[in-house]
């Protein structure tokens, strides 16, 4: 029986020490070496006219930890003096020790964070390295100057108001391809249908979005299905901008009518507005008219209270002056995109 006892003891004493040896064995995981971030420029004007050619390349040296485990690393992209808030991120795969992106990748990129084009802005970039789920490490952050151009893109919206034929459809513009959409459609009746439409990305039914929400009084924006959901439904008729959202698939319908107004039209007493039409050739709103000598300005749903436009130089401003036209008959354009004017 001590022998037992004894046996016991001595098996719980080793257990004891081989417990301890292993808790001596177990690695502290620690950061060696920090990751590295290179650009292969620090300053880019991108062109539509080389979209296809290379544009920047990321070189990484990666973090080591000892012991060595597996990583994660994700390049960050955020505009200066943001403090990294507001993030595009882009991953690499394992083992990845570069980055590289053409023009037009990196245009799209960089249009994505709100940087304006034509304009140069600085970016900061950064690579994030984690351990599984545990804190992040950051590499120095690269500072780089971006130009980018506007890359327009385009859906359409048919319906009953023009035979519900995509090729015909009325326009609705991103000038920075962001996924937001604006477009004019004018709606001409109530009868049969005729305040219904659908959102096509191409001139074609191959894809649309319907919805299985319509619009009220008090509610001006509904979600949209991509090939789902019925006909869109206006609230009314005459003009409406269309405002699609594909990131979060909503549409956004509000009246828009466009006119111009001042001593020069007629009545001379800033009292009479011209209305204007759209055109969807030209992407353009536009009326033709016989003007008194005077002076006019752009203004929406014939309401002061709502958006005008003044200007100088073919430049519409929300904050610019009177216009200042001759007497007779004349063509006057605005674009709600770029904001400019024209008067021929």
């Amino acid at each position: 029986m001590k022998n037992i006892i004894k046996f016991f003891f001595a098996a719980i004493a080793f257990m004891m020490i081989w417990s301890c040896e292993k808790d001596e064995d177990q690695a502290v995981l620690s950061l060696k070496a920090e990751p590295t971030l290179k650009a292969s420029t620090n300053t880019l004007v991108l062109t539509s006219a080389t979209a296809n050619n290379s544009a920047i390349t990321f070189t990484i040296t990666p973090a080591e930890y000892t012991p060595a485990v597996e990583i994660t690393n994700v390049l960050q992209f955020a505009v200066t003096g943001t403090s990294f808030t507001k993030v595009k991120e882009a991953g690499l795969s394992m083992g990845t020790l570069s980055k590289s992106y053409t023009v037009i990748e990196f245009n799209a990129l960089m249009l994505s964070l709100g940087l304006t084009s034509g304009v140069a802005s600085d970016v900061d970039v950064r690579l994030k390295t984690t351990v599984g789920k545990g804190t992040p490490v950051y590499s120095a952050v690269q500072k780089i100057s971006v130009n980018p151009y506007a890359l327009i893109s385009y859906i359409y919206a048919p319906g009953k108001y023009q035979g519900w034929d995509p090729g015909t459809a009325n326009t609705l513009v991103s000038p920075n391809s962001d996924g937001i959409y604006v477009g004019y459609i004018k709606f001409l009746s109530t009868a049969d249908n005729g305040l219904a439409f659908k959102i096509t990305p191409q001139k074609n039914w191959d894809n649309s979005y319907g919805t299985n929400n319509q619009f009220s009084s008090a509610t001006n924006t509904i979600p949209i299905l991509y090939n789902a959901g019925g006909d869109i439904v206006a609230l009314g008729l005459g003009y409406y901008q269309a405002t699609v959202n594909t990131n979060a698939n909503t549409l956004k319908m509000i009246p828009y009518q466009m006119s111009l107004i001042g001593s020069a039209t007629p009545g001379g007493d800033w009292s009479t507005d011209i209305d204007m039409v759209w055109d969807n050739t030209q992407l353009k709103w536009t009326a033709t008219a016989t003007f008194l000598t005077g002076e006019f300005k752009f203004r929406l749903n014939h309401d002061w209270s709502q958006p005008n436009w003044g200007g100088s130089g073919g430049n519409a401003s929300i904050s610019g002056g009177n216009l200042a036209i001759s007497a007779g008959q004349h063509t006057v354009t605005f674009d709600p995109y770029e904001l400019t004017y024209t008067i021929n």
